[in-house]
């Protein structure tokens, strides 16, 4: 009977052993699927290194000339980026948001208008502090009630120079001085297609002398940027709702580059200067350069 007993015994004790191996297999096993599960969720659901959500950095940008047609055109499509959380708009007077920028919607709170006196940028500094990129817009035009009055009383080549002077070449100059002073890393300046320095003919060859007048001086500023300064030379601009008399003419014969689309290759500009880290150089940006950074036909510009 003792070999009875030692029978069951035996098995009794065999299988405690087998459950107890098997039950800590079995732990193991789990807790490594696990492991692996986890890793592999992780890796599943983590951006990979050539997506752009790891690319994407933020940006505040401070804008001069920012309700012209050029100008309030890169405010709304900056307000629209997710990138860009912040807009300083340099105005001279208080403006409608809604009627002054057109469809930027909800976006407006991105958006800050800041009355500033023109003739004395440097006191605006505190609001260039900590801003990436600047972009420069400002311009006069002959359909200026303020210029035309200068036109009339001190003859039509004096009174325009006087104001290209003032604001093309001299706001253009200063706001990028105080940029640069303030840290800014980029600049891009709206310019003409035309601009230089050394034509020394009147009615609007003027105008084409202080665009090239104020890109000197722009461009001369660029190694006091991180990221350098650009200009755009576009040629003649469709505005829109905004078009000048003489502009409305000129449509019927050529096809203006949209402002929109003049827009676009100026913020495109600063992503790739943002993308590709400090470089402080100088750029100039032609029309044909401008219209195939954002995918369009040059012949259709005629050029």
């Amino acid at each position: 009977s003792g070999s009875v007993c030692f029978l069951p015994t035996f098995f009794q004790a065999s299988f405690r052993n087998i459950f107890t191996y098997m039950a800590s297999t079995s732990a193991l096993l789990l807790s490594a699927v696990a492991l692996v599960g986890a890793v592999l969720v992780a890796f599943w659901f983590a951006p990979s290194p050539s997506s752009p959500s790891v690319k994407v950095k933020t940006f505040r940008a401070i804008v001069i000339g920012a309700t012209g047609a050029t100008g309030r055109e890169i405010v709304v499509k900056l307000a629209k980026m997710d990138s860009c959380t912040e807009i300083r708009a340099l105005v001279r007077r208080e403006v409608d948001v809604a009627s002054s920028f057109p469809g930027i919607g909800e976006a407006a709170s991105k958006l800050s208008l800041i009355v500033t006196d023109f003739d004395n940028l440097w006191s605006q500094r505190e609001h260039f502090f900590d801003c990436d990129v600047a972009f420069s817009c400002v311009g006069t035009s002959r359909a200026n009630p303020a210029v035309k009055a200068d036109m009339e009383k001190d003859g039509d080549d004096a009174g325009f120079e006087k104001w290209l002077k003032k604001v093309d070449l001299g706001y253009s100059k200063a706001f990028a001085e105080t940029a640069a002073k303030a840290g800014v890393k980029h600049l891009t300046r709206i310019s003409a297609r035309g601009a230089d320095s050394k034509n020394m003919g009147s009615g609007f060859n003027l105008y084409h002398r202080y665009q090239g007048l104020a890109d000197e001086a722009v461009l001369g500023l660029a190694e006091k940027f991180s990221h350098g300064v650009t200009c755009l030379r576009p040629g003649l601009l469709n505005r829109g709702e905004m078009a000048r008399q003489h502009e409305a003419e000129l449509y019927k014969k050529r096809t203006g580059l949209e402002v929109g689309l003049l827009a676009e290759a100026s913020i495109k500009e600063w992503e790739l200067r943002q993308a590709s880290g400090a470089s402080n150089t100088s750029k100039v940006v032609d029309l044909i350069e401008i219209i195939q950074s954002v995918g369009g036909d040059p012949g259709k510009y005629g050029v």
